[in-house]
């Protein structure tokens, strides 16, 4: 058991990928639009998720900020 990853709302998806690569050195794994449920998931990190826990960004279409402690998602183990 380990932990998978851990999420993150944001208000910017772009803005907050730019921060974890450019910045953090991360790189942006994957990401997808869901078009049906309004959101996009992107997943970034310093290395393959097979081998490492990474940071799911998950971008809610139309909300573009949050309240002080609404932006938490939740930790995936597995």
């Amino acid at each position: 058991m380990r932990f998978l990853h851990t999420m993150l709302r944001v208000g910017d998806l772009d803005r907050s990928i730019g921060f974890y690569c450019d910045v953090l050195g991360m790189k942006l794994l994957r990401r997808k639009d869901y078009p049906s449920g309004e959101f996009t998931l992107a997943f970034v990190g310093y290395g393959e998720e097979r081998d490492h826990t990474v940071l799911e960004l998950t971008y809610n279409w139309g909300k573009d900020s949050y309240d002080l402690g609404d932006a938490y998602g939740h930790i995936a183990l597995g």
